[in-house]
């Protein structure tokens, strides 16, 4: 599991700050990466639909992200591009 503080960005929005869990799976061949992120609904209400949201990790390493599910404080996402390991 990673941990940290990010900034999540998407097009026509401003970059939200956001802390993050990220949990990591699957095989050599392929990476199953999915989290949690710790921040307001209202922060991310805009980008919940969008297509293009990027999460930027602490380390500066960048991941697109999916949005799936929102609570009042946190929501679950999935990674949909490749992960640094």
């Amino acid at each position: 599991m990673m941990e940290g503080k990010g900034t999540i960005l998407a097009p026509g929005t401003k970059p939200t700050k956001v802390s993050y869990e990220l949990l990591l799976g699957g095989s050599p061949s392929r990476v199953i990466a999915h989290g949690t992120l710790h921040v307001r609904f209202s922060a991310l209400e805009r980008m919940w639909l969008k297509s293009a949201v990027t999460l930027r990790l602490a380390s500066g390493h960048r991941i697109g992200i999916s949005i799936l599910e929102m609570k009042s404080v946190k929501a679950s996402f999935k990674v949909v591009d490749e992960v640094p390991r």
